[in-house]
Formats: structure tokens, sequence, C-alpha cells
């Protein structure tokens, strides 16, 4: 009987060769699950100019952006990407497995973020906005602004931008303003005095009314006081005060928080404050410039619903407060 006749012979052959074609299908299915996305939610990832490979993707692991660091490894071998890691900042979006990491951590593009800026951000929020989409890091925004004398609060135009990870502040600050420019300069009277008067008014009326007929009657009331020597009284100055001074949460306003000495305390202090407390946009701007007389003195906004309630005296005001802040 010859040697491959032998019945042992051929299914211990057999069964090696199955044994192997098991492994080799038991490897394939752990190394393509191993390379399935894993983020939940955008991660932020840097890679230095020292970091080899071993030690991205030892970041990778550690940081929750892949499965398993062998089958990284693995596959940046194979794929060739494993000596061509470019440094920088990255984020990785869900849905990204090891493939498109691989790929995105090859190629090197400088990636950008959509960032939304609201209407009536202040610098303060701006910063925070930026910092949770790595545009810059928490407090550079800030810092960089209070640094300097032609920039400031009320001139950063409120936007959807799209920002480089890791940014210069100033890049950031400059884009705003010429953005700010471009799109409300031209609303603003030609006279700097009055754009300044009306900048600062718009900013007020933002984070204070919702509507914008309203924001016409607000203002109304708002000049009317400044012109009798009535402290304005709002409360979103009263807030600002908090930004200023680190708080992220306005309400609830304790009676301290109003006794607090500032020019921007307009509960204190006759008039306007000195400056902006945030970046109006457009409408508040054309409704600070379109006041809408009436014989309203006094306001509210309904925590409910949000509408604008009016009222001609302090004592109406007064029962208004009771109706509908005090529930």
């Amino acid at each position: 009987m010859q040697f491959g006749e032998d019945p042992k012979i051929r299914f211990r052959a057999r069964l090696v060769l199955l044994c192997f074609t098991g492994l080799i299908l038991g490897f394939a299915i752990w190394f393509v699950a191993a390379l399935k996305p894993v983020l939940a939610e955008k991660k932020f990832f840097t890679v230095s100019g020292g970091d080899g490979f071993r030690d991205v993707v030892e970041k990778l692991r550690t940081g929750g952006v892949i499965r398993s660091a062998l089958a990284a490894k693995i596959y940046f071998l194979i794929s060739g990407s494993a000596f061509h890691l470019q440094p920088g900042a990255y984020i990785f979006d869900p849905g990204e497995g090891v493939p498109k990491i691989s790929e995105i951590l090859r190629n090197g593009e400088k990636q950008t973020v959509k960032v939304v800026i609201p209407e009536g951000s202040s610098i303060y929020d701006i910063d925070g906005i930026l910092a949770n989409n790595f545009v810059v890091k928490n407090g550079e925004f800030v810092s960089w602004v209070k640094a300097q004398s032609i920039f400031g609060e009320g001139y950063f135009f409120p936007d959807t931008y799209d920002f480089f990870l890791e940014s210069n502040p100033k890049d950031i600050a400059e884009r705003m303003r010429a953005n700010f420019d471009l799109k409300a300069k031209s609303i603003l009277d030609k006279d700097p005095k009055q754009a300044t008067r009306n900048l600062i008014l718009a900013s007020l009326l933002e984070r204070e009314v919702p509507e914008f007929k309203d924001r016409q009657i607000a203002a109304g009331i708002l000049l009317k006081r400044v012109k009798i020597g009535m402290p304005l009284q709002v409360d979103a100055t009263i807030c600002y005060l908090k930004e200023m001074a680190g708080e992220t949460s306005c309400y609830p306003l304790s009676p301290a928080d109003f006794k607090v000495d500032s020019p921007y305390n307009t509960y204190l202090n006759k008039g306007l404050p000195p400056g902006p407390i945030g970046n109006p946009g457009a409408e508040s701007i054309k409704a600070a410039m379109a006041p809408v007389a009436t014989s309203y003195w006094y306001y509210l906004s309904d925590p409910a619903t949000g509408k604008t309630i009016w009222s001609e005296t302090l004592d109406i005001h007064a029962s208004n407060r009771v109706k509908y802040l005090m529930k």
C-alpha cells in the first residue's frame, strides 16, 4: 500500500488542513471584527513629531479609538501606513474604523470642524464652544481678546464657521471680526459713537427679548430710561458679570449678584453699560436702530412661553412678576 493511500494518514492530513483552515477563518473573522468602528462620539487625537507607529497605535487603544492594538498594527503594516503617519491634530468620527483612521493619519490633511456661534454669545461662550470643538484650548480665545486694544466683545459676528483644529486664537478672532465688518458694519451708523451705542443696545436686546418686533419695543423702553436717567435694570448685564467672574450658570440670581460694583451693573448705574455684553446678530442690530415708542416702561419674559409681557406702570409690572415669575 502506498503512503498516500493510508486512510489514517489521509484522515490526519484532512484534520490538519481542516484545523489550519479553521484557524485562518477564525483569524479572519477576528481581524475584520477588530477593525470595525468603536467610537460612539467624536474623538480628538494628536500625533506628535516623535511618535512611532507603535506609539500611535497604543495611544489609539488607550484613547478608546480602536478595539485591538494588535489588529491595528497588522493593518497599518499591511496597508503601508505604519511608516507614513503624519503629525498633527485630528478628529475621528463615529463610524470610522481602523482602515479609515489609517488613511486619515497617513494623508495628514489639516482637518476642519464646523462650529456654530449662536447669536448673543459672549467671548466667554465662544471660548467654550471653540474649546469643546478642539479649535483652541480652554481659555485661549478669551485671554487673547482681553490682551488686545482693538478687538473686543460685540465685534465677533455670530455665524457658522469652518475652523482648523488647534487654530491660533488670533486667526479665529480676525476671521470673526472680518465677518462682522462684512455683515454688521454696513447696518450700523456711520458715526462711530452712535454705532457703538446701538451695538451695546443690540447686545442687551439679543439676550433679553427673542422676537424682532418685541426687541424694537424693548429698545424704545430702554432708550426712554436712558433719557430720563432711570437705571436700565437689565438682568442680562448681571448674568454677564457672573460670566466675567468665571461662573458658567446665570440663574438663579441672588441679591448679592445685583450689588456687584461694576460699570456693567445696570441696577447700580444709569445709562448703557460701557460695552456690549455679547455678540448680537444682524436682526438685533436692526431692532436697536429702529426703536418703537410705546407707553410701556417695564417688561419681563414668561419662562413658560418665552413671551414678553409689557407693563405701563411699576405696580402692573410688580403684579406681572408675581403672576409669571413666582409660580
